[in-house]
């Protein structure tokens, strides 16, 4: 339905017209005029003198090609890339005892943290809000010689960078008097420090997907760290660093992400 304009012998705009010409002053004054003079003039006849409306356009995002190509990025999600000899660079990688440290230089990214590294282009396009721009920098190795950057939210990157076997260097007093230990245990034990980074990323994760636990300080609690040390003497494993999870039994070492969440689904 229109809406009538003038009175009862108004002029009928339909729905599109009305959307079209509401937003545009000239119309108005025009349409006001002519309700004060009473006139039944169709509105079509004002329109006629203003311009064209420009044609709209959907602004797309700037995505960077690969050096002598235009085709699409051939890493999904890639929205940016970092060059190889790039030096308005910073990049964040995990470092030991669940630290983060800074470099401009990628051939100071040890080996084991290359494959996921926070990077921030001084001189370049910046991340969604929320989210930063990051990459495997393995990749500045193949021929194109550069890497393709994706964006994730900040915490998902503290929380993978550090999920990777991370752990933490710690010595477990001597003299311990090692528990029988009988039978495996029936739920989730973290074996932690206070001081520990990595400790403290693998308890939130834990937090964040609902999953219950029970978190004992090896350093605080003797009982605690014999424990540990009898459940990993029983399977020749070592005991100099922390985390370690024992899940129904089974003992990780560090934040290993990926087999962490093999054992809690399986």
């Amino acid at each position: 339905m229109g809406k009538r304009v003038g009175g009862k012998a108004g002029y009928t705009l339909s729905t599109a017209m009305r959307r079209e010409h509401s937003t545009s002053p000239g119309i108005a004054a025009c349409t006001a005029t002519l309700r004060a003079l009473g006139c039944c003039v169709a509105i079509v006849a004002c329109s006629a003198e203003l311009p064209p409306k420009p044609a709209e356009q959907t602004a797309e995002p700037s995505i960077a090609r690969p050096k002598g190509t235009d085709s699409a990025p051939d890493s999904a999600g890639a929205q940016a890339w970092l060059e190889k000899d790039a030096t308005a660079i910073i990049l964040t990688y995990a470092a030991d005892r669940g630290h983060f440290k800074d470099t401009s230089v990628a051939e100071d990214v040890p080996p084991e943290a290359k494959g996921l590294v926070k990077v921030a282009l001084l001189e370049g396009p910046r991340p969604p809000a929320g989210q930063v721009w990051v990459t495997n920098l393995a990749e500045l190795e193949s021929p194109d010689a550069r890497a393709a950057l994706r964006a994730i939210p900040r915490v998902d990157f503290e929380e993978l960078a550090l999920g990777n076997g991370r752990k933490s260097a710690i010595e477990l007093p001597s003299g311990l008097e090692l528990p029988d230990i009988k039978a495996a245990s029936e739920g989730i034990i973290v074996y932690k420090t206070e001081w520990c980074g990595v400790c403290k990323k693998l308890t939130a994760y834990l937090d964040k997907k609902g999953v219950a636990y029970t978190a004992l300080d090896i350093e605080k609690d003797k009982d605690a760290a014999a424990e540990l040390k009898a459940k990993a003497s029983a399977k020749g494993m070592s005991t100099g660093s922390v985390p370690v999870i024992d899940v129904k039994g089974e003992l990780i070492v560090g934040f290993d992400r990926r087999r962490l969440e093999a054992l809690l689904d399986g």
